[in-house]
């Protein structure tokens, strides 16, 4: 008898989610098409939808054309009915936003992490949170965080993130204690990856985001789904060895890539204070400046090349800080990878920067929650 009611139970969450996903895939759609879409009964849509209405989640919106009968009531997701805390905790400055269930931004906040680390950095989790919390004028459907580092996606543990002296931190345990959300955590370049795959502009089931900003990271989707490896160390490609003896890097070998193509490193070789100014210099044709970038492209050229040759994805997307490099780094990075894959493969690979700004993590840390809670992405 509790395996006849787990299985009806089972059976009407994977109903549910049919339904809302079809409903949040239109402007606008009546029962009788939710039916049609999803091989579901007339009866089980009207029940569903009925429950998916209580819960706030879709509302009716009008009527429909009638085609020889009574107008179709249509309905539609109601994308402000509940909001969700997302957090970006890559850079020296923490970032938390409100987004609402079609990925839209509705308050951003940040705080300076001033270098703060282990407990320090956890104090500074949970204010953003509390005052996130503050600010949502709407009930709170869950909490998405982006991290840096190693992250255990199943169980919510930051297995290793240097930058924030974390080790086997159970960030989720302690964040679902202390607010009662479901919290969903994840690294934050395989964020990046699912931002650009639900928000982004291809219409492909398998892309690679490589991240480079203070370090690299890639994120890689796969049949539509995030692949996190075995390990959840998939596209740790920032400490694959590519300039044999080079600098030395944070996590103990010499020459990684991070150490000579990050917006960190190339920061710390130009000279200038800031990534701005470099950036400026890049645009005025300094001499040593453009040598730097090509060099950089050139080396991350050598890591998309694997990528393409490893995975034969389609889509490599590049986002971050580099961004802002333009056409001189992304075009050396093009022709690096062109000279080390097979020329027909090459031919139907497209390399390009990402659409999404900074609020790439925020956005991916949103996705995640709503495929997590809602399954509509």
């Amino acid at each position: 008898m509790i395996m006849q009611k787990a299985t009806r139970q089972h059976t009407k969450l994977h109903n549910s989610r049919l339904i809302l996903k079809a409903i949040y895939a239109q402007d606008d759609i009546s029962r009788a098409d939710i039916a049609r879409l999803t091989n579901l009964t007339r009866a089980t849509v009207s029940s569903i939808v009925a429950d998916l209405m209580a819960s706030g989640l879709v509302a009716e919106t009008g009527h429909g054309p009638s085609v020889g009968g009574k107008p179709p009531r249509l309905l539609n997701f109601v994308e402000n009915g509940s909001y969700l805390i997302c957090l970006d905790l890559s850079s020296t400055c923490f970032r938390g936003a409100i987004v609402n269930l079609r990925g839209v931004i509705v308050e951003k906040i940040e705080l300076m992490a001033d270098g703060r680390t282990g407990e320090a950095a956890l104090e500074l989790v949970y204010q953003l949170i509390d005052d996130l919390l503050q600010q949502a004028a709407a009930p709170i459907l869950g909490i998405g965080i982006g991290s840096p580092g190693l992250v255990n996606t199943d169980l919510g543990v930051i297995i290793d993130a240097v930058n924030l002296d974390w080790h086997d931190v159970p960030l989720q345990a302690r964040l679902a204690e202390k607010y009662d959300y479901p919290v969903y955590i994840a690294n934050d370049s395989h964020l990046s990856a699912l931002a650009e795959y639900s928000f982004g502009p291809d219409d492909t089931r398998n892309l690679v985001l490589i991240r480079v900003t203070q370090g690299i990271g890639a994120g890689i989707v796969l049949d539509g789904a995030l692949y996190y490896g075995e390990g959840f160390g998939a596209g740790e490609i920032g400490h694959v060895v590519v300039a044999e003896n080079g600098r030395q890097c944070s996590c103990g070998n010499v020459g990684c890539l991070e150490t000579v193509a990050s917006v960190k490193s190339m920061l710390q070789a130009s000279g200038y204070a800031s990534w701005d100014e470099c950036c400026r210099a890049l645009a005025e044709e300094d001499t040593a400046v453009t040598s730097l970038i090509q060099q950089a492209g050139a080396y991350l050229g050598v890591a998309v090349a694997n990528l393409i040759g490893v995975l034969n994805v389609r889509h490599i997307v590049i986002a971050g800080r580099i961004i802002q490099t333009g056409d001189p780094f992304l075009q050396t990075v093009i022709q690096e990878a062109q000279k080390r894959v097979l020329p027909s493969i090459f031919a139907e690979t497209e390399i390009r920067f990402s659409s999404i700004d900074k609020d790439i993590v925020l956005l991916g840390a949103s996705a995640l929650v709503l495929s997590q809670e809602l399954g509509v992405i």
